[in-house]
């Protein structure tokens, strides 16, 4: 996933995986986290409202495992694809790649932007990055 699409990031509608994936891409993966395998069959017709094509969708899913967020396994004539990742590990992902990506472009400037974002933040928010923090430390060894 190239991380230093910023602009792309930003300017994309929507939050989490939106932000990260086109709206075609986006559909098959939805489909993708919804069943613990499938086929371009399958995608097809489940995005039947949109009338998709079956090539564009096979086209699609083969870029997608390109990428590492399907993975292909043949089976008989057919192509079965599961999700290499669940939604959650692949925005979790994707955020750190972002957040690693910015600090290591912007270094101190980029810090001081984010602790600015937090400062907007609510108490819910502030005390779970607290926590964050506090096990970031134990885990390293530095509590």
């Amino acid at each position: 996933m190239p991380a230093r699409s910023y602009t792309k990031i930003t300017r994309r509608a929507g939050k989490g995986a939106e932000k990260f994936l086109g709206e075609l891409e986006l559909a098959i993966m939805n489909v993708a986290w919804a069943r613990e395998s499938v086929t371009v069959r399958d995608v097809v017709a489940t995005l039947k409202k949109r009338r998709p094509a079956y090539t564009t969708i096979m086209t699609v899913m083969g870029r997608l495992a390109q990428k590492g967020l399907l993975t292909q396994i043949k089976e008989g004539k057919a192509h079965v694809y599961r999700a290499a990742l669940t939604r959650e590990a692949f925005e979790t992902q994707a955020a750190g790649a972002v957040v690693h990506s910015l600090l290591a472009d912007f270094g101190d400037i980029a810090l001081a932007q984010i602790v600015k974002e937090l400062s907007q933040a609510g108490p819910d928010q502030l005390a779970r990055l607290a926590e964050l923090a506090r096990a970031a430390r134990e885990e390293k060894g530095d509590a």
